[in-house]
C-alpha cells in the first residue's frame, strides 16, 4: 500500500503538468493514455490498479447471471440435486441461444449409435 500510494503521488505530479491527461473523460481513457505514452511501465501498480477497475463490471455482471440461473433451476422441489447435474443444467440455462440451435433428434441418434441400450429412444 505504501509503494502504490509513492506511486500515485509521483503520478498526480507529472500527470497535472502533461497536456495530453488533461482532457480525458473516463478511466477507460486513462488506461489508454497510459499505454499510448508508455506511462503504464513508470506506474505499473496504478495501471494494474486501473485495469482492475475495469474488469469489475464484466466479472460482477458474469456472476449474477450465474446465481440467477442457479436459483431458477435448483428451486425448493428440486434441492437435492448433484453438483454436476446442477452444473450442466446452469450451461444449459445461460446459452439458451446455443442450446436451441441443437437438433435433438441428431442427438438421440448418436446416442443410439454409442453402444446398446436397456430402452430404445424411438
Amino acid at each position: 500500500m505504501f509503494a502504490l500510494e509513492l506511486e500515485c503521488a509521483y503520478y498526480e505530479k507529472a500527470m497535472r503538468s502533461d497536456p495530453k491527461f488533461q482532457n480525458l473523460e473516463s478511466i477507460s481513457d486513462l488506461c489508454r493514455m497510459l499505454v499510448q505514452t508508455r506511462n503504464s511501465e513508470f506506474f505499473p501498480m496504478l495501471y494494474r490498479l486501473i485495469c482492475l477497475v475495469l474488469t469489475i463490471p464484466v466479472s460482477t455482471a458474469t456472476t449474477e447471471r450465474a446465481f440467477s440461473a442457479m436459483n431458477i433451476i435448483k428451486s425448493k422441489l428440486r434441492n437435492k440435486m448433484e453438483d454436476e447435474f446442477l452444473g450442466d443444467c446452469m450451461v444449459l440455462h445461460i446459452e439458451k441461444e446455443y442450446a436451441e440451435s441443437i437438433d435433438n433428434e441428431l442427438v438421440i441418434k448418436d446416442f443410439e449409435a454409442c453402444g446398446t441400450r436397456r430402452v430404445r429412444f424411438s
